[in-house]
């Protein structure tokens, strides 16, 4: 008897692959939550120097938007990794 295991061998490379993400996309989302622990911290510090008499100074005032917008840029990184990792370990679930 001959049997044809060229469609069983595809579909263990298949689940493979869909392993292999679905793990990527895990790493990606504990990544971006630790990133977004790190951020927290970083905001909470740049509001209170925002509230020093310091940041009175047009060039700190300046500093700290710059700071404040890189978090923001940083924040929009850690929303598209989230956003993979949910795409990734729910195509792992299909």
């Amino acid at each position: 008897m001959i049997r044809d295991c060229s469609e069983i061998r595809g579909l263990r490379k298949q689940v493979r692959e869909s392993q292999k993400l679905g793990n990527i996309g895990q790493l990606a989302g504990g990544i971006a939550h630790d990133i977004s622990n790190v951020l927290t911290a970083i905001r909470g510090n740049l509001t209170l120097a925002e509230l020093s008499p310091a940041a009175n100074s047009p060039d700190m005032r300046d500093r700290l938007q710059n700071a404040n917008h890189a978090t923001q840029r940083a924040a929009d990184l850690v929303k598209q990794l989230l956003g993979f990792s949910r795409c990734s370990t729910s195509n792992q679930l299909r």
